[in-house]
C-alpha cells in the first residue's frame, strides 16, 4: 500500500485531507500577499513583496488541523480556534496577524481569517457567518471585560471567504467587501477610520468553470481546480507571475494526487455496487475514463494506476492496450468491448 493510501483510507477522510491540503496552500505567504494586495484596501499602496515579507507575520500563521482539540498550540497569542463558554468553538481555516502602514508611518495591527467554502448554499447566507467569525476574533482579543478594559486596544479583523463550489452563474466572478462605516446624521465629526472600522467581511465567488479575468481570482481558481493536472496548474501559476517554489509545487502535487484517489475510491465503490447488480457499461465507462486520464494526461504507468484504483495490474494493462489498439474509440465503445470480453 502506498503512502497516499496509508494517509487516505476512505472517501470522506480523503476529502477532509484534500481540504486540509487546500488550506495549507492558501496559508502560503505569497498566496496571502496576492489576496491582500488585490482585495484588502489597507494594502492598495503597498508593494507585493513588502506585504509578503514585511507585513505578514509568518510566525503567526495558523492552519486548522483535522480533528483539532480545544487548547491547541498558541503562537504569538493567536489560537486557530476561539472558545466562548456556552457557545460552540469556532475553528478557523487560516488565521494570522499582519501589520499595515497607517498615517505618519505608524504600523497598525490587524487579524485576518481566511475560509475556504466549497458549499455556497450551506442552509444560510455566507455573509452573517463571516460577520460572526470576525466578531468572535474581535472579542477574543479582550481577555476580560471590566471597568478597566481598554477597548482602544482592539485591532481590526478581516474574515475572508473563498466560495469556490456551487456558485450560481449570476453570482460567479464577483467579490464583495462588507465594512463598518461612519455616517454623520447631525453635524460632522472627525475620527480616524481605524477607531471604528474594526470588522470587514470579504467574499469571493467563483467556480472551476468560470472564465476569470482577474489575475488573483485566476490564481485561486487554479489552486483549487480539479480539472487541471499538476503540470497545467504549475504552468498557469507561472504565467500569472507567481513564484512556483517547492512549497507551492508540493502542495499542488499533493492536491492532484488526493483528488485522483478520491475519484478512484468513488469509481471503485460504484464498480463494486455494479458487480452486485450485474455488469454495467456505465460503470465500465467511468472506470475507463478515469484510467485514460491517469495514463494519457497524468502520465502514470499501468502499475501506478492499478495501485491507485486497487485493481490488478493485468486488468489495467488490458485497458491500456485497448486504448492504444482502438485509439479513436470513445470510452463507451471501449467499455462495450470490455463488457463483451467479460461475458
Amino acid at each position: 500500500m502506498s503512502n497516499l493510501k496509508h494517509a487516505v483510507m476512505n472517501i470522506e477522510e480523503g476529502k477532509a485531507k484534500y481540504d486540509q491540503t487546500m488550506k495549507e496552500l492558501l496559508s502560503d505567504r505569497q498566496v496571502l500577499a496576492w489576496i491582500l494586495k488585490r482585495f484588502v484596501p489597507e494594502y492598495q499602496n503597498c508593494e507585493l513583496e513588502d506585504i509578503e515579507k514585511k507585513y505578514i507575520q509568518s510566525e503567526t500563521i495558523m492552519v486548522s488541523k483535522i480533528g483539532v482539540e480545544q487548547g491547541s498550540e498558541n503562537i504569538q497569542g493567536i489560537r486557530n480556534e476561539d472558545a466562548v463558554q456556552g457557545e460552540a468553538t469556532v475553528f478557523y481555516d487560516v488565521l494570522f496577524h499582519v501589520w499595515y502602514p497607517g498615517m505618519n508611518g505608524k504600523q497598525i495591527g490587524m487579524y485576518l481569517n481566511l475560509e475556504a467554502q466549497s458549499d455556497y448554499y450551506p442552509g444560510y447566507p455566507i455573509e452573517p457567518r463571516g460577520i460572526y467569525y470576525a466578531a468572535r476574533r474581535l472579542t477574543a482579543q479582550l481577555k476580560r471585560i471590566d471597568k478597566d478594559t481598554n477597548y482602544g486596544s482592539l485591532q481590526k479583523v478581516y474574515s475572508i471567504w473563498l466560495c469556490m463550489g456551487n456558485v450560481p452563474v449570476y453570482e460567479e466572478n464577483t467579490v464583495s467587501l462588507y465594512s463598518l462605516n461612519k455616517n454623520d446624521i447631525i453635524g460632522r465629526t472627525k475620527r480616524n477610520e481605524e477607531i471604528y472600522d474594526l470588522m470587514s467581511v470579504l467574499i469571493m465567488r467563483y467556480n472551476d468553470k468560470t472564465e476569470l479575468k482577474d489575475k488573483t481570482l485566476q490564481m485561486l481558481q487554479t489552486l483549487s481546480s480539479d480539472r487541471l493536472s499538476k503540470e497545467e496548474k504549475l504552468e498557469k501559476l507561472k504565467n500569472l507571475g507567481m513564484r512556483v517554489d517547492d512549497r507551492i509545487e508540493k502542495g499542488v502535487w499533493k492536491m492532484c494526487n488526493m483528488g485522483d484517489y478520491i475519484e478512484a475510491k468513488a469509481i471503485k465503490k460504484g464498480m463494486e455496487q455494479g458487480i452486485e447488480q450485474g455488469i454495467s457499461k456505465g460503470n465500465e465507462q467511468a472506470e475507463i475514463r478515469f484510467v485514460r486520464v491517469q495514463l494519457e494526461k497524468m502520465k502514470r504507468t499501468p502499475e501506478e494506476t492499478a495501485e491507485l484504483l486497487d485493481l490488478p495490474v493485468g486488468y489495467i494493462q488490458k485497458i491500456a492496450d485497448m486504448l492504444q489498439t482502438y485509439a479513436g474509440a470513445s470510452d463507451l465503445q471501449i467499455a462495450e468491448k470490455l463488457v463483451d470480453m467479460r461475458m
